[in-house]
């Protein structure tokens, strides 16, 4: 279908049929979007506790918080499924599977899940920037990842909101300071929003000076070529692996063999039809 805006000397249109069409549209061309989650302020008041909970266990898991200090990963709750069910329903949200298809295809895996705190009290390294996929500077023509983060909290100036540099998937190299400081876009969005990202955008999280904490749950969608975190296979000890759906997206089928024959066993336990 022609676009209805007027034009001349166009012939070739794009054209989207669903939201999920319209949101893969800005993340291939701006490299950012921000879709709808339907939380309800009973749902996010329910996860901020959940998020605090998985972080004081793995806390505890550490011997205290000094040695997540010592190895620069304070204030991340790490594979927060693996903990507790409810954040699975998050990282299967129809919405976001949807746009990510649009983007990756139909075979596609959740390389990771974290639940980020973004404590005003403490400096957070999440506020340099980065890119998901870290230390990689090439370009693609596809996305090989595509992230969804979660506002669980307010994404204002204020509490730190994610900044964006638009279309920066498409740059090689993280660019001049001067240019970053007048083409950085600052992600305000109402809890609930889900902040979804080419995983190769450079961004950062904004300085919370809020008093309050600010949490967000991000989520790593990539091709099954690029390996976990964490592996969820051996972190959900075999839950969800008969799921047709959750198995494929946890990464049932793609974890390295440790032989030939176990390879090959893993084969034949896809091959068995039911």
């Amino acid at each position: 279908m022609r676009s209805s805006l007027k034009s001349h000397a166009i012939r070739e249109f794009h054209q989207n049929d669903t939201e999920a069409d319209a949101h893969a549209e800005e993340i291939r061309n701006i490299g950012y979007t921000v879709v709808r989650s339907g939380l309800t302020e009973g749902d996010l008041a329910d996860l901020r506790d959940r998020i605090d909970r998985v972080y004081a266990r793995q806390v505890e898991e550490l011997g205290g918080e000094p040695a997540l200090h010592a190895i620069n990963d304070a204030s991340i709750a790490r594979c927060l499924l693996g903990y507790d069910d409810r954040f699975v329903a998050l990282a299967a949200h129809p919405q976001v599977l949807a746009v990510t298809a649009r983007l990756l295809g139909d075979y596609f895996v959740l390389m990771s899940q974290n639940g980020i705190i973004n404590d005003p009290r403490e400096p957070h390294y999440q506020v340099t920037w980065h890119r998901d996929l870290n230390y990689q500077h090439f370009v693609t023509s596809r996305p090989l990842a595509v992230s969804a983060l979660y506002c669980i909290d307010e994404f204002s100036d204020e509490t730190g909101a994610t900044l964006v540099l638009p279309a920066s998937h498409k740059l090689e190299a993280f660019p001049s300071d001067d240019y970053v400081l007048r083409h950085q876009r600052s992600m305000i969005a109402p809890a609930g929003s889900i902040v979804m990202f080419d995983a190769m955008v450079f961004h950062r999280a904004g300085d919370n000076r809020s008093g309050r904490l600010r949490r967000a749950v991000n989520h790593i969608f990539t091709l099954p070529l690029v390996r976990q975190q964490i592996s969820l296979p051996r972190m959900l000890g075999g839950r969800y692996e008969d799921d047709p759906r959750l198995g494929k997206l946890f990464g049932y089928g793609i974890e390295t063999g440790e032989s030939v024959t176990e390879w090959r066993q893993g084969k034949l336990r896809q091959a068995r039809p039911g």
